[in-house]
């Protein structure tokens, strides 16, 4: 091995994402008590990674065809995962007995989230039509087709303020945060596509939103799964959505919970939580080195850098599980967060954090 190779972490991680959905499709296709592998990998996933410990070290460079070959193969196995759902609630239906269910609706959701969301996330960024409508199938899975207008025009401007729908603020649930952004989410997408349309001089109920021809690819989902599936497929399918929403969203919660930011001021490291261990950075396709992330959106997710000193969580799917508990999660953020009002955060800041505590109704460890 040589001395560049050990300053860089291994690429092999990158090959995570299609492994966990190739993992969920092998459960559905055995059946039985297999159907669980999915939903398996999460909590084996949180162990591993605390195992392994923190992985500061920046991505070996690859080939940029290669790692949009890595992204873009993300699609045809979420389709795979989804063909092989609707045959078993459908004609094979009766081989499914009772737990089989759960865990093939949780696997799935699982696979969709952990399949779409990193790949969809990033060809969302990109410049090119090809890869951006990659990127918007993969998100029609995800009940979120058209939410890359929010996250682009909204969230990566107000990031930490109280009008970004993608920043938790403390004392949130999950559960509450999930409705609040997968709501806000929406209406501002649909305020930024109207906008676009106006001043192109088309009605915003043309065919030509993107708002529109999100709901109808969801719909051409759904007639697919129906098809094959039936009227219980398809409340299955919406139902495997919501699910995968909630764990997209669980990702979204830990990335930016309880930051604050004076709006329009400039987005410096500490405006985001990173989560820098190894099964993490590459089964999410580096989201989660998220401070140079916001820092130069453009930088591509092989490129990014590291920066251990930026404000740091556990590894992400570890968060995931624990932000599934509410009292957990603030067990587990409130060290973390008190440390970043007392190192990281400005004295504009820290006057937004006093008032973030004295809303959630905590300790108020700034005075």
């Amino acid at each position: 091995m040589t001395s560049g190779d050990q300053n860089h972490s291994s690429p092999i991680w990158l090959g995570l994402p299609a492994l966990l959905v190739l993992v969920a499709i092998t459960g559905l296709a055995l059946g039985g008590g297999w159907v669980w592998l999915g939903i398996a990998q999460l909590p084996l996933l949180a162990i591993i990674d605390g195992w392994l410990g923190p992985e500061l070290r920046p991505s070996r460079p690859l080939p940029p065809i290669f790692a949009d070959l890595l992204l873009c193969l993300q699609l045809p196995l979420v389709l795979t995962l989804w063909v092989l759902f609707a045959l078993r609630v459908g004609p094979d239906a009766h081989l499914l007995v009772g737990s089989d269910w759960l865990g093939l609706i949780l696997s799935t959701a699982f696979a969709t989230a952990y399949g779409a969301l990193p790949a969809s996330h990033e060809l969302g960024h990109r410049d090119d039509y090809l890869r951006r409508k990659l990127g918007n199938l993969l998100d029609t899975f995800l009940l979120a087709p058209y939410g890359v207008l929010s996250h682009n025009h909204v969230h990566h401007l107000k990031l930490d303020t109280n009008v970004d729908a993608e920043t938790a603020y403390r004392g949130q649930s999950l559960y509450r945060f999930m409705i609040y952004m997968g709501w806000n989410r929406h209406l501002e997408s649909w305020r930024i596509e109207a906008d676009r349309l106006r001043k192109l001089g088309y009605s915003p109920w043309s065919w030509r939103s993107v708002v529109w021809r999100g709901f109808a690819q969801y719909a051409l989902v759904l007639i697919a799964v129906g098809w094959v599936a039936g009227w219980s497929g398809v409340g299955l399918a919406v139902l495997v959505s919501a699910l995968a929403l909630l764990m997209l969203t669980a990702l979204s919660y830990s990335q930016h919970y309880g930051l604050t930011r004076v709006p329009d001021s400039p987005v410096a490291i500490h405006h985001a939580w990173n989560h820098l261990y190894p099964l993490t950075r590459g089964g999410m396709f580096e989201i989660t080195t998220h401070s140079e992330h916001h820092r130069n959106v453009d930088v591509r997710y092989w490129q990014l850098t590291p920066y251990p000193d930026a404000p740091q969580m556990p590894g992400a799917w570890f968060c995931i599980l624990l932000a599934l508990v509410p009292p957990l999660w603030v067990k587990a953020v409130q060290p973390r967060l008190q440390h970043w009002d007392q190192h990281h955060a400005n004295e504009a800041e820290k006057a937004l954090a006093r008032q973030a505590n004295l809303a959630a109704g905590w300790p108020n460890w700034l005075e």
